[in-house]
């Protein structure tokens, strides 16, 4: 591990470590269980493997299994934050299928792209977690997108902390995204702007989250030329743009 690496660990860390005591003194740790337990586990596997980083098969045991686990609490503080920001929209049918049927398809296109395709110069582990990596990365930017579409055609308010995780997510997944497909496909060519760019990505990503968690929710925010519909109502008119798209496609 490199000074620079290092200096950019120890500072995501205590980030995050500012975060967790915001998230812990706001009460806000019982809104947000998976996101602060991904917080917890990132400063203890970091910590964990700074201290090991000169004992290579040590550091390999603890990384491994710390980024499987990270994954799933990464899935799961995802599925957490789209359900707070949509919370009154879960009874529109099909609604709530919506966040795991992306996040199985991603682990399907992630397990046949392991198959199909595999990772150069790695293990067959190495090489399936990395393209888990990859589908949980996708999973990450595609529901950030997916945010942005929802919350438009829903007029919903912005200024809201489960959508700033997200965002946070987002972007750590967008700078970490394209270096494992590098890593994926030009196997270890590329190693420096690999061990570099994750790292500078998921800074800003915990920037995003101090700035999110930093000052209390809005209760009431001004609303600019939008109107606030009730869930059935953005239901029907859904159901009727859609009617009205396949009566056009009829004709």
């Amino acid at each position: 591990m490199k000074t620079s690496e290092l200096v950019m660990s120890l500072a995501g860390t205590g980030l995050q470590i500012y975060i967790c005591a915001l998230l812990v003194l706001r009460g806000l740790q019982r809104q947000f269980r998976f996101f602060t337990l991904s917080l917890f586990l990132s400063v203890l596997s970091t910590i964990t493997l700074i201290v090991v980083r000169n004992h290579v098969v040590l550091y390999r045991d603890i990384y491994w299994p710390s980024e499987a686990l990270s994954m799933v609490l990464t899935f799961f503080a995802l599925q957490e934050a789209f359900y707070l920001v949509f919370r009154n929209f879960l009874s529109i049918s099909g609604f709530r299928l919506l966040f795991p049927g992306i996040g199985i398809l991603m682990l399907v296109i992630a397990v046949l792209r392991t198959s199909l395709q595999p990772v150069l110069q790695a293990s067959f582990l190495a090489s399936t977690l990395i393209s888990l990596e990859i589908g949980v990365g996708f999973l990450q930017f595609g529901i950030f997108c997916l945010f942005i579409v929802l919350v438009r055609f829903f007029h919903m308010r912005w200024r809201q902390q489960a959508f700033g995780v997200v965002l946070g997510f987002g972007i750590a997944a967008a700078g970490s995204l394209v270096v494992y497909l590098l890593r994926s496909e030009f196997g270890t060519k590329l190693n420096p702007i690999v061990r570099i760019t994750p790292p500078i990505a998921y800074i800003i990503g915990v920037v995003v989250w101090l700035v999110t968690f930093l000052w209390p929710e809005p209760l009431q925010p001004p609303l600019v030329g939008s109107a606030i519909f009730s869930p059935e109502q953005m239901a029907t008119d859904l159901r009727r743009y859609t009617h009205a798209v396949k009566g056009i496609l009829e004709r």
